[in-house]
């Protein structure tokens, strides 16, 4: 798989604080106007035909493959002096093929790219070998992952839950009893801590670290947009975790925050701004016990499950942590 040339990339390490909430902030948008957006959002033309590309507010493009059960999002934002991606796919097509796709049908000129993993589940990585740096959380769980070949053997029925998806087609070269996502090389590998600032020029996002989906979340706030990019940790009241003690942890980080444009990392790509404060004390309560208790199988594995005003909570570290 070729390599791209190497990319000047341009983030400020600034170890600054956490973002604090500011008063003022703009009312959210509420979920019939989301949908009357995703509804009229303009459509570009994948040429390979997997991915389904809509432009979205706040010069986003979000990258969905809905031919896969996982209908995984990956996001294009756009810069002043440079672009930002936010998570490469699952690797069945070329995001990078996308992305020009992207930049030819908008006229969008050429500039240096940050690539970031929200996190290193395989759905969300897959793409990576196509970029000279990417750039992940700084723990050993992330390194292991992305040096780590995914063989084909281990995942075939996963890679096999294909979907069928108006205007998308699955790539004629694509096998799921073949299909890998090969070790992306350490040297090529960038860090990204709690408080850092992705700067694109015209536009910052800070880093925000999460722990209870994965070890290596990173979540993505724009103070001045008010805009939200929360991978798998946060994408609706109902969560997959690791650990319900982490979760309150990874809420008591977000709580505070306005946010007026949620954009999820599966299914659809812009949500009702998620209320995390609400969310945060159903948690607490679950972790005094509170709440309903039962459980679900999930891939021959039971897990055990909690509910309580309205969130869900799934305990599954054995298909998180693999």
């Amino acid at each position: 798989m070729r390599i791209f040339p190497v990319l000047v990339l341009f983030v400020l390490l600034a170890a600054c604080q956490s973002p604090e909430p500011e008063s003022g902030s703009a009312p959210t948008v509420e979920p019939s106007e989301l949908q009357k957006i995703l509804r009229n959002a303009k459509r570009i033309v994948s040429q390979e035909g997997w991915f389904e590309i809509l432009k979205l507010p706040n010069d986003v493009y979000a990258l969905w493959e809905p031919g896969h059960v996982e209908k995984v999002n990956s996001f294009l934002i756009i810069g002043r002096d440079r672009d930002l991606l936010y998570d490469t796919g699952m690797g069945i097509a070329s995001v990078h093929h996308a992305l020009a796709d992207i930049r030819a049908a908008e006229n969008l000129p050429e500039k240096p790219l940050i690539v970031i993993n929200s996190h290193n589940h395989l759905d969300h990585n897959g793409g990576n070998r196509e970029f000279n740096e990417v750039f992940t959380a700084d723990v050993d769980w992330a390194r292991r992952r992305l040096t780590l070949r995914v063989p084909a053997a281990d995942f075939v029925a996963y890679w096999d839950q294909l979907t069928n998806h108006p205007g998308t087609k699955t790539p004629a070269n694509f096998d799921p009893a073949k299909h890998v996502i090969p070790p992306y090389p350490l040297e090529q590998v960038r860090y990204l801590n709690e408080g850092d600032v992705v700067e694109l020029g015209n536009r910052r996002f800070s880093v925000i670290r999460t722990y209870s989906h994965s070890p290596d979340g990173i979540a993505l706030y724009d103070r001045e947009a008010e805009l939200f990019f929360g991978g798998d940790t946060f994408y609706g009241p109902d969560y997959l975790i690791t650990d319900l003690s982490l979760l309150a942890k990874d809420l008591q980080r977000v709580a505070p925050l306005p946010v007026r444009w949620h954009y999820a990392s599966h299914g659809l790509q812009l949500i009702a701004a998620m209320k995390h404060g609400e969310h945060l004390v159903a948690v607490e309560r679950m972790l005094h016990g509170e709440g309903e208790s039962e459980s679900q199988v999930f891939a021959g594995v039971t897990l055990p499950v909690q509910r309580l005003d309205g969130v869900k909570v799934t305990v599954a570290p054995e298909l998180l942590l693999y």
